[in-house]
């Protein structure tokens, strides 16, 4: 498994789209926050956090649409299942490869919170939480687009259908739903949707009801990509 994770983080360390997709994530993280600051004249992470979810709701999808759409393209997938690894390992050594290269994109972004402790007070545990939640969030977002991957085998289609799943499920957490719906059905479709679980943490608490959301979505996601895998054989 080890040896697959590494074979996984080194396609994408050496492949210059895997670069290209990192810096844009970073870049527009970084200028979006900044002009944030500019504009509102408050030195918080709150605003940072509010709009990072929606870039990784892009950024998610176009680093996962490939994982196993790829492999099936290019017939390897067959290839892969004969090594001596269980289709468990296989799974969860492409899904930590990807979850390290969301933690080096997310790393590229800490310059902000490390400038903003230097010129002003920021509270850190509300950042570190903060920044907690975007990883609890961007494993959900992983293992959800997986699925999609392993069910086609065009990169754009696993990307289109990713991108739409991530924008309906935040969007179920925003306040359009909010005004106009009944507030029992709002609060239902609300509990699923994690913007509403990302709410939590952007304010620097560590829900255990948000916590269980997205490690039990994420570890459901996973099992169905190990089911599918599996139904191959």
């Amino acid at each position: 498994m080890k040896t697959l994770y590494k074979k996984e983080l080194s396609y994408y360390l050496n492949n210059p789209i895997g670069y290209i997709i990192v810096i844009l994530f970073a870049l527009f993280a970084n200028f979006l926050f900044v002009k944030d600051i500019f504009a509102v004249g408050v030195a918080s992470m709150r605003g940072f956090f509010d709009v990072v979810p929606w870039l990784l709701m892009i950024f998610i999808p176009a680093l996962a649409m490939g994982v196993w759409a790829q492999e099936k393209r290019n017939n390897t997938l067959e290839v892969l299942l004969t090594l001596p690894l269980s289709e468990e390992k296989i799974v969860l050594a492409k899904f930590f490869s990807l979850v390290s290269i969301v933690l080096i994109a997310l790393s590229l972004t800490l310059s902000l919170p490390l400038s903003l402790l230097f010129l002003t007070k920021i509270y850190l545990p509300e950042v570190i939480v903060g920044y907690l939640g975007l990883i609890f969030f961007s494993m959900m977002a992983l293992s959800l687009c997986m699925i999609f991957s392993i069910l086609t085998k065009n990169q754009i289609v696993a990307f289109l259908f990713s991108a739409i799943t991530l924008f309906i499920s935040l969007v179920l957490g925003g306040d359009f739903f909010a005004s106009t719906m009944p507030r029992v059905i709002r609060d239902f479709l609300s509990y699923f949707s994690p913007q509403y679980h990302l709410l939590s943490f952007e304010k620097g608490l560590i829900d255990i009801r948000s916590l269980f959301y997205f490690l039990s979505a994420t570890l459901t996601f996973l099992i169905i990509n190990i089911f599918l895998l599996k139904r191959r054989d």
